[in-house]
């Protein structure tokens, strides 16, 4: 079984990707997540593995931290989740922010990821959210208004509260508050929305 695959990327699509390793080409699945930490095409790479078995296919799945595969696995034992779906859910939003909701049973908010829906979301906050509690992962405690209580908790909700995905919103919030990482949420919800529509974060000034 393979557990991590090292060899130089030789392709990069969007949800997959083909690794040169010792000559032999491999397909592997890939999130968003995943995705954005990539190297060019051509330079080395090596990603985490989970192997599936379909009928008579054998599909790999490639995680760029053990995290994020870990989640893959914990998602796929809930009924009804199946491999592509849990890609999906890793591609919309961060293992920390869906920790919080599995573990504070926030099953609305899970039910407005792509492809889960009311029923599935309850589901999987019964079934994970017990899990993940016994063992004892960390997560953000909602504050009075219900948002996450850390700067890019509570910006990714008011994104989200705005329209906007988090798998669109991620890179330009990490980009903010790297920038940034002192400003108050509602500064870098400004920056934010200013970077997402051709404006800059670092283009403030100091005093601003």
């Amino acid at each position: 079984m393979i557990a991590r695959l090292r060899g130089v990327l030789i392709r990069k699509d969007t949800d997959q990707v083909i690794v040169d390793a010792g000559g032999v080409g491999y397909r592997l699945w890939i999130s968003a997540a995943t995705h954005r930490q990539l190297p060019a095409v051509g330079d080395e790479v090596a990603l985490w593995v989970t192997t599936r078995f379909r009928d008579e296919e054998i599909m790999l799945f490639g995680f760029w931290q053990p995290v994020e595969q870990e989640m893959f696995s914990r998602l796929l034992k809930v009924s009804g989740v199946g491999p592509r779906l849990a890609l999906g859910i890793l591609s919309q939003i961060e293992i920390p922010q869906l920790e919080n909701h599995l573990v504070n049973q926030d099953a609305a908010m899970l039910a407005r990821l792509p492809g889960v829906g009311k029923k599935l979301s309850q589901r999987m906050v019964i079934e994970l959210g017990e899990e993940l509690r016994k063992r004892g992962v960390s997560v953000a405690v909602p504050d009075a208004a219900g948002g996450a209580a850390t700067v890019r908790g509570e910006v990714l909700a008011a994104m989200e509260a705005l329209g906007y995905r988090q798998v669109d919103c991620l890179p330009t919030v990490a980009r903010v508050l790297a920038q940034r990482p002192g400003d108050a949420v509602e500064q870098v919800i400004k920056d934010v929305l200013r970077g997402m529509h051709g404006g800059s974060a670092a283009g403030r000034s100091a005093g601003e």
